[in-house]
């Protein structure tokens, strides 16, 4: 087992100076979205979605996630619909990033 760890340099939970610590930590440009980072990313996303303002999602009478691109969501595209879309995949998604991205909808959006 000591020969497996020292080749894969993976270190033991059971070693003294093994450190677990998941600490926030700044989230950069084109890296992975992951639990560490996820405030930081949210933070940017939300920061990037006021800048360019509510209106950059009302196309064509309709209110759209900028996310969801493959299909259109909400169908309808009443805003309270986008916000409550936001508000299910901030709980159901699988992926982090997913989670992540409509966080940062919800909070840069918000009430009206």
């Amino acid at each position: 087992m000591k020969r497996k760890l020292a080749k894969t340099r993976f270190k033991s939970p059971y070693d003294s100076d093994y450190d677990d610590n998941d600490d926030p930590y700044e989230y950069n440009s084109g890296d992975d979205v992951e639990d560490g980072n996820k405030e930081s990313f949210i933070e940017k996303e939300a920061q990037k979605i006021r800048e360019k303002g509510k209106a950059a999602y009302f196309k064509r009478g309709m209110f759209r996630c900028p996310y969801c691109t493959t299909k259109l969501k909400p169908k309808d595209g009443i805003y309270e619909h986008l916000m409550s879309h936001a508000r299910g995949l901030l709980t159901s998604a699988a992926d982090i990033k997913t989670r992540a991205e409509h966080a940062s909808l919800l909070k840069a959006l918000g009430p009206i």
